[in-house]
């Protein structure tokens, strides 16, 4: 009888492959369940719960089999610092900090620092102020983010600068030097900021921190292959994001202004991190009136995973929570390469559900790499969360397929300034 009714499933699943076509992906590129996504669920859900339970309790990880719940580095001190490059030419270790207030003014008070550290002492580093005003005030070299003259283990060159002072819980971001104005392209200021960067929360581990859920439906919408599981491998990073307050003091021309500010950073490092590789993604970083801080988005990365939901919500509480899931589609909201300025979308997080309703202050284009193969258009947002109001940035990234333009010129700062977009 267990024979028959072994012949019969069997025959139910070859019927069900020849019959059950897989969609074909969205654009060409946002895959879409398949018929065997629910399977394929269930055999990465049982690989990533033993992978994450099984490193449990180990002292650390090892890089070469960090994520999927299993962290890279366990000693929050020797995470939190410059890291040591690896051999492959496109190594990289990169800090991001994002800061703006939280209140209702016409325009709000934005400062954004990161910096992208490479080998051979270059990076790719920016900083913006956003102040009522003024408007938007962008460093020197913007759109151009690279950078040459970063010092062995500094994060920065050329006037920017980010130090850690105390693990993962406080860090120097400085800048010195000229600035232009977005609103007055040909006008430069001279600029000396100093801040100081407190953390309010522990950190959020992406390589171990995410929602499980999250993680497998991403993998499981895939098409499988040796190649597929290979590229999951050498494209894996290791990223951590932190709230935090950035209390600052600034000089513009010699006019002074300090502020503190709700602030976020992130650190990203890894063998190595090709742009190439990544089609798109959307994030928003969000500080609310009522002290909740969020940080929530989408990416779209063809050799790993497109469509992938990724964030975490920061409550007043001292709760540190993964974002369950976000209904932004990727491919509905400018896809073409213009983001809308004026949408909303939903996420989830522990069991209360957020409605985000974004309105975009300022807008501004930087490219990253030696060959510019990003794209990123840096967005500086007012937002409504479930009828609550607060700042915050807003990016979307490209893949920028056609490169450096053979137009380029490092001595025609006239021409960077042409090729950001005014709002």
């Amino acid at each position: 009888m267990w024979v028959l009714s072994l012949i019969g499933l069997i025959s139910l699943v070859l019927l069900y492959s020849l019959r059950c076509k897989d969609s074909k992906p969205i654009f060409g590129v946002y895959t879409v369940a398949g018929k065997w996504y629910y399977l394929k669920y269930a055999v990465f859900a049982l690989i990533y719960y033993f992978r994450k339970y099984a490193n449990k309790n180990s002292a650390a990880g090892t890089r070469g089999r960090a994520g999927q719940g299993v962290k890279a580095i366990a000693d929050p001190a020797s995470m939190d610092r410059a890291q040591c490059f690896s051999d492959h030419a496109k190594a990289f270790d990169a800090v991001f900090f994002i800061s703006a207030s939280r209140n209702e003014d016409d325009k709000g008070i934005y400062v954004i620092s990161g910096c992208e550290r490479r080998p051979m002492g270059m990076c790719n580093a920016l900083f913006y102020i956003g102040l009522p005003g003024k408007g938007l005030l962008c460093s020197k070299r913007l759109p151009d983010t690279v950078l040459f003259g970063a010092q062995i283990g500094e994060f920065g060159a050329e006037g920017i600068k980010m130090t850690p002072v105390e693990p993962m819980t406080k860090w120097a971001v400085t800048y010195k030097g000229q600035m232009w104005l977005q609103n007055e392209p040909d006008k430069f200021v001279d600029v000396e900021f100093q801040g100081e960067w407190l953390a309010t929360s522990k950190y959020f581990d992406y390589d171990c921190d995410l929602h499980p859920p999250a993680v497998i439906r991403s993998i499981a919408r895939e098409k499988w292959s040796r190649a597929y599981f290979q590229g999951l491998k050498t494209a894996h990073q290791s990223h951590y994001e932190q709230f935090g307050v950035l209390k600052c003091q600034f000089k513009i021309d010699g006019e002074a202004f300090e502020y503190s500010l709700p602030s976020f950073r992130d650190h990203s490092f890894g063998v190595t991190r090709d742009w190439s590789l990544m089609h798109r993604y959307a994030f928003h970083h969000i500080f609310l009136q009522n002290g909740i801080n969020i940080s929530v988005g989408v990416i779209c990365q063809p050799s790993t995973a497109t469509t992938f939901e990724a964030g975490t919500i920061a409550l007043p509480n001292g709760q540190v929570l993964p974002i369950k899931w976000v209904d932004l589609q990727l491919y509905q909201h400018g896809e073409g390469g213009s983001p809308p300025k004026d949408y909303a979308f939903r996420f989830q997080a522990g069991k209360q559900v957020y409605t985000v309703q974004v309105s975009v202050e300022y807008e501004s284009v930087h490219y990253v790499s030696e060959e510019w193969e990003a794209r990123m258009v840096e967005r500086f947002c007012k937002y409504m969360v479930n009828d609550v109001p607060g700042r915050g940035v807003s990016e979307f990234h490209y893949r920028h397929k056609d490169g450096r333009p053979e137009t380029y010129a490092k001595s025609d700062p006239e021409w960077y300034r042409k090729m950001c977009h005014k709002i």
